[in-house]
């Protein structure tokens, strides 16, 4: 008893010494680093975007100087704790640079986005061969005649492949795709994907080994339906293009993961009235999508879905319509590869507008997402360590006295990134911070586990004879 009262009293002094508090008040952010800030603060900087692999942190975003926007990227080899100097990529002597997207591998990084000038707009491509410290001459990849847009980018092996919107002549807009077999080197000639007299939306693209994967929205067929369309052949031809939606209302922002045969796809539908989250799968690699499942059901307004696959568990997050002030973030979860789902729950719960969230999954499932209830927009975060049946706690990550907005998260050994954009209209700046591994918990209990971790320590150090330097 004396040996307990005196392990209280020593959490007590420690609790003190460190200025935690018995009440468990929460400090800021805690179980992440201080906000950094990646940008040129005498720019404007928005859109950013993020990959963190074995070989580094890497970011990307879009920088707003003297009448002009171009595309910076910035690198840390050291886990995100220091990054390098920006890089202009674009140098644009004259207009907009925007729409930027990124993939990378080993010491290959490869960058595309879109250039608009009075009338036209163009899709560029550079890369680095030395893990993002130089970067080659820009190279057009569209068609100078035509209005190109919404460049995505994705690599497999040594092919590089690009897609993008481009405009005909009859004001219709089709899926335009290009392909490398040389790491970027060289590039072959654009291929339609599609051929169509309406409007194809914003494409996504994705690749393993041999297969390539197209997303799309299309309304050629009177009203918004998804589509995907897939290659075997490392992009050499395309099979014709498969209706996933394929429903009576119109369909939108499709999100897709790939995991071995398995191709989930989730997106929103107001077939019922109101916007729900659909989902459908394909157990052949994509040359067929089973029949949609509504896994939102919540009579009001549901969008903008994400979704991760880890094994046979399959997450899914949205935003949900809770009034017209009040929006919250929904999860649902698979643990039979997308067969059924279980009923939704409500990860963020509160009096703001919550929205534009991200769901990534190591074992422990982490959801973040952009939150007006301290009075302004911040960016929050959540986790699962019971494979999605409760969720702590979130916590305000970013927690300044400006907007957050636009972030990006990645997961890579039980660490968590982040990187959004900080400030206010015309002042914005990029922002990163990082879970820190020591810390067990996220929540406001973060300090004290830390605390009574270091206690359990010394106690097991009495205890055995040993002692600590």
């Amino acid at each position: 008893m004396i040996y307990v009262k005196s392990l209280i009293a020593l959490i007590f002094a420690l609790c003190m010494i460190s200025g935690v508090v018995p009440s468990f008040a929460q400090t800021a952010s805690p179980g992440f680093t201080n906000m950094a800030n990646l940008s040129d603060v005498s720019s404007d900087s928005t859109s950013p975007d993020m990959i963190v692999s074995s070989d580094g942190v890497f970011a990307l975003w879009i920088g707003n100087n003297s009448g002009r926007s171009d595309v910076f990227f910035s690198k840390s080899t050291d886990g995100g704790n220091t990054f390098s100097t920006p890089i202009n990529l674009s140098q644009s002597a004259t207009g907009q640079s925007a729409y930027a997207a990124f993939a990378q591998k080993g010491n290959d990084v490869y960058v595309v986005w879109q250039t608009s000038l009075t009338g036209s707009a163009s899709v560029f491509i550079t890369k680095s061969s030395d893990g993002g410290t130089s970067f080659g001459k820009p190279v057009m990849l569209s068609d100078t005649t035509k209005l190109a847009a919404f460049p995505e980018i994705a690599i497999s092996d040594n092919h590089v492949y690009s897609s993008w919107l481009e405009k005909s002549d009859n004001n219709s807009t089709n899926v335009v795709f290009v392909k490398s077999d040389d790491n970027a080197n060289s590039f072959g000639s654009p291929l339609y994907v599609t051929h169509n007299l309406g409007n194809a939306g914003v494409p996504k693209l994705s690749a393993t080994g041999n297969q390539v994967y197209l997303t799309w929205e299309d309304n050629s067929k009177g009203d918004y339906e998804i589509f995907l369309c897939k290659s075997d052949d490392s992009g050499v031809s395309f099979h014709l293009p498969v209706a996933i939606s394929n429903t009576s209302g119109q369909s939108g922002t499709p999100e897709i993961f790939v995991s071995k045969d398995n191709v989930y796809a989730v997106w929103m539908d107001n077939t019922s009235g109101v916007y729900d989250i659909l989902f459908a799968k394909s157990i052949d690699g994509g040359k067929s999508f089973g029949t949609p499942i509504n896994i939102s059901q919540l009579r009001a307004d549901s969008g903008y879905p994400q979704l991760t696959a880890d094994g046979n568990n399959v997450y899914v997050v949205w935003t949900q319509t809770i009034s017209s002030q009040n929006y919250d973030i929904y999860f649902a979860k698979s643990t039979d590869s997308g067969d059924t789902f279980d009923t939704p729950i409500n990860v963020s719960n509160n009096y703001g507008a919550s929205g534009w969230p991200q769901v990534a999954s190591d074992g422990t499932i982490y959801v973040s997402w952009v939150d007006s209830t301290p009075g302004k927009f911040d960016i929050f975060i959540t986790k699962s360590t019971d494979g999605g049946k409760t969720f702590e706690n979130y916590t305000d990550v970013s927690n300044s006295s400006k907007e957050s907005y636009a972030s990006k998260m990645s997961v890579l050994n039980n660490v968590v990134y982040l990187v959004w954009q900080e400030g206010n209209s015309g002042n914005h700046t990029i922002a990163f911070s990082k879970s820190t591994t020591f810390v067990p918990e996220f929540g406001p209990t973060a300090s004290i586990v830390l605390m009574v971790s270091i206690v359990a320590i010394i106690a097991i150090s009495f205890r055995s004879s040993l002692k600590l330097n």
